[in-house]
């Protein structure tokens, strides 16, 4: 099973794990927004013993774009 690594506010973490834990194997960072420097939330994802950035994204993107933006970047750094 692909792990993947998610760092973002906790609330939005939460939400990401449960719409992909059935096909990948996560991890979660949460961080508070303003305790974050840049603000920018990321998932990684464990490729060839190298966790690699699939994708960016804002704290207030809609929960659909990240997941289809985490499925094609995920496609396309596996090749």
């Amino acid at each position: 099973m692909q792990m993947i690594l998610i760092r973002a506010p906790e609330e939005l973490a939460r939400k990401l794990e449960e719409r992909l834990r059935q096909n990948y194997d996560i991890r979660t960072e949460p961080f508070e927004e303003h305790g974050c420097a840049t603000g920018i939330c990321e998932i990684k994802a464990k490729i060839s013993r190298q966790w690699i950035t699939i994708c960016r994204f804002a704290s207030d993107e809609s929960l659909k774009n990240i997941i289809t933006m985490f499925k094609v970047n995920l496609e396309i750094k596996r090749r």
